[in-house]
Order: C-alpha cells, then sequence, then structure tokens
C-alpha cells in the first residue's frame, strides 16, 4: 500500500477550525460590475486546480524550485505533496507524497527547495525538526534539531518558521517563546551541524525568517514584538550581525524582499492585523504603508472586517503587487492591485472562480502564473484569461497518487 493510501486510510485527524465555519458578515463591492471590469483589466481564471487531501487540510505552505516547474505543497497535517507543473499547459501533476509525522499535533511551518534544482526539499514541522529529502531518493537524507549548549539559555522543542539561505547552505529556524526567550537557530546544511544561535534581538514570537534572495548573507526576521530585523549572518556575534531594526508598531505575520526602481533592497511586512508596510534596508527608511481599510477600498470591497491581505509578489517588470481576498461567501473574492511608484494602490487583476479562502501564494512572473492554496486543501493555478484559455469545471479531482518517489534514475 502506498504511503498516501495509508494516510488516507489510518490517518484520524481532527478536523480544524475554519474560517468557513464563521457566519458571513455582509460585504458586497464598492461598484458595479461593468466599472470593476474597467478598473481590474487583467482577468485571471483557473488553469488547473486539484484537492491535496480526502481529510480537512489547510494549505499552509507552498514552495517552488527556481525554473517554476516543481511545486512543493505543505498541509496542516505536516504531510507534504510535490507536484510537477506542466510549462506550457500550466497544468499540475502529481510527482511524489511525504506522509505526515505520527502526531497528529505537529503541523507544517514551512517547505523550501533547498537549491535551485528540482530534486532537494527542505521541511519544517512545529515539533522542531527541519528534514531534508532528495526526491530522487528514498526517505529523509537529513535531519536538523537544536542540540542544547550550557552557554545559552533552554530552547524550545518547537520552531514557528524557517527558511535557507541563497546558496542553500545555511538554514534558519526561528522559535515561539520560551522561558522569556525567542531564538533563531543556524545550520549548516553541508555539514550537517549546528552553527550557533542569535537570542537577544526578539522577544516575543518569531513569525518569518527571510533570507535575501541573492545575498546569502543577508537575512531579515519579523516576530509578534512588531521588530523587523535585518543580519549579516556571517557574524558569530548577534550584536556585530544586526545592520538594521525596523518597528511596525504592530504584529509581523510575513516578510518578503523586493528591489525598487532604483536597485535598493526594500523589505515588505504583512501585518497580523492585514496592514502593508515596507522598509528601505539599508537606509532605514519606510517606503509606503498602507492600512487595512486602505486595501479593502483598493480592492473594491466595503467591509474591512472580512478582508484577508494573502501575499506581496515581485512582477517581472520590478513593480510590486499585493493579493488579497476576503472571508465573505467562503472566499470567493480574490484580486490583486498593483503597489504604484507614488506608494498608491492600483486595481490589477481580478481572480474569477476561487472556491476557498486563500492562505498562501506563489508567482511566476515570467510566465504570469498565480498558485494559490488555502482552507479547503485546493491548490489552483490561475492564468491570464484569453480566447484560447482552458478553464477547469465546478468538479474538483483528487489525483491519483504514485506509488513511488523516484521520477527517474540519476
Amino acid at each position: 500500500m502506498s504511503d498516501f493510501n495509508k494516510y488516507c486510510k489510518e490517518a484520524a485527524l481532527e478536523e480544524l477550525p475554519s474560517s468557513e465555519d464563521e457566519e458571513d458578515i455582509g460585504d458586497e463591492d464598492t461598484c458595479s460590475a461593468q466599472d470593476l471590469a474597467a478598473q481590474f483589466q487583467l482577468q485571471y481564471k483557473p488553469q488547473d486546480e486539484c484537492s491535496v487531501s480526502l481529510q480537512r487540510d489547510y494549505v499552509l505552505s507552498l514552495s517552488a524550485d527556481q525554473g517554476f516547474n516543481r511545486v512543493a505543497v505543505g498541509l496542516s497535517s505536516s504531510a507534504v505533496h510535490i507536484y510537477n507543473l506542466d510549462a506550457g499547459s500550466g497544468k499540475l501533476s502529481n510527482f511524489s507524497f511525504l506522509p505526515p509525522t505520527e502526531s497528529n499535533a505537529v503541523s507544517i511551518c514551512g517547505v523550501r527547495f533547498l537549491d535551485e534544482g528540482p530534486h532537494n526539499i527542505l521541511v519544517g514541522t512545529t515539533d522542531g525538526y527541519v528534514r531534508l529529502y532528495d526526491l530522487r531518493l528514498k526517505g529523509e537524507q537529513a535531519r536538523f534539531k537544536y542540540t542544547q549548549h550550557l552557554s545559552v539559555a533552554p530552547v524550545p522543542k518547537s520552531i514557528s518558521c524557517f527558511d535557507r539561505n541563497a546558496n542553500g547552505r545555511i538554514v534558519c529556524c526561528g522559535t515561539n517563546q520560551f522561558h522569556s526567550n525567542v531564538f533563531l537557530v543556524f545550520y549548516d546544511v553541508r555539514e550537517r551541524r549546528q552553527m550557533g544561535v542569535y537570542c537577544d534581538s526578539h522577544e516575543d514570537d518569531i513569525t518569518s525568517v527571510r533570507f535575501h534572495a541573492q545575498n546569502p548573507d543577508i537575512l531579515a526576521t519579523g516576530s509578534v514584538d512588531g521588530l523587523i530585523n535585518v543580519f549579516n549572518v556571517q557574524e558569530a556575534d548577534e550584536d556585530e550581525a544586526l545592520l538594521n531594526t525596523f518597528n511596525t508598531e504592530s504584529s509581523v505575520a510575513r516578510l518578503q524582499w523586493h528591489r525598487n526602481v532604483y536597485d535598493k533592497d526594500i523589505i515588505s511586512c504583512i501585518t497580523t492585523t492585514g496592514d502593508f508596510k515596507s522598509y528601505e534596508s539599508e537606509e532605514g527608511d519606510e517606503a509606503c504603508s498602507f492600512e487595512r481599510p486602505d486595501v479593502t477600498a483598493a480592492i473594491r470591497r466595503k467591509n474591512a472586517s472580512n478582508f484577508n491581505l494573502i501575499g506581496a509578489h515581485n512582477q517581472e517588470d520590478g513593480e510590486v503587487f499585493l493579493l488579497a481576498g476576503t472571508n465573505f461567501n467562503k472566499g470567493e473574492i480574490l484580486r490583486s492591485v498593483s503597489v504604484t511608484t507614488k506608494n498608491t494602490l492600483q486595481p490589477l487583476a481580478n481572480f474569477q472562480g476561487n472556491k476557498q479562502i486563500v492562505r498562501e501564494s506563489l508567482y511566476d512572473s515570467k510566465r504570469r502564473l498565480l498558485i494559490t492554496g488555502g482552507e479547503s486543501g485546493i491548490v489552483t493555478v490561475w492564468s491570464q484569461e484569453s480566447s484560447g484559455s482552458t478553464v477547469v469545471g465546478d468538479k474538483l479531482k483528487v489525483k491519483k497518487e504514485k506509488k513511488s518517489r523516484k521520477q527517474a534514475p540519476y
């Protein structure tokens, strides 16, 4: 019996509370359908979509290899599905399945491809492990877990987030608060060893760690304490490593790196209250700031209490767009707005046919494909609508898993 079939038949996972269970609070567009079509000039439809689980699992994490030919999907059950994405058709096909941990209390806290290729993948789980898999082989190839040092206060056995650096050499894990301390723990991937910890720069749960996409030594971290810290991880001493600190005066939910028109590094932040802020990482200046009602109005919706800011993505021309939706009518509304050079929000795209409250997203700027996952366990590939586009029907398919994790020998 395959891992997937065994999982589906034997798993007895408790159903997670869902935003979709909540009673909808009234909401509507602020303009007519004709005005919407005129303002959101890009129209997207599902190119392909599938349900990743027979259980009620959330999609909590998405990652793609550099060529955007393979996509990893991390679930709330701690299982991971890996799909091949056809470059021409935008269709998903099953490639591999990594089963969940034995404990029902463990969830995914991130999935990341280790390097430029599509074979090596890191899977972080809330029980404190980051596991390395080679998808050409069976079983995990390495496991990273904190080892206590006498010089450092006790570190929790769980992690909340992780990332790897640009050359795939270092993994950094963030923890929740434990005995009034929070930690950034570093591992050397090649030598399979722990390198050290930072433990003084945050005062509450660490919610996001993001290495710079090109510079392997630069790391941004965000926390419930509202701070965004930028480090040079070449420095072993934490005080010397800390390059800059930004106070969002809120609680950080997720971070992303961008590059502005002046070729300067920008760090964007989505807060837990649905605000968007960005900062020039070197100068320390705030680049722009939009509160929850601002973005709600920009996607042409009335009720900010239903609003859900999902992600900030880089476009091919260097501009940034925000993907946003609402919890109204099980997440039916999904739209994007671009952040202009004048620091205003401009309607960009309308995504028609959304079936869930979206929690995570990926964007391929070259092909202009968006991939979303959310609370109904659906992975959707969105493409810009054209006369020859293919639209998936209302009936979702649960694709049959392959029994082997191997694609081909070396």
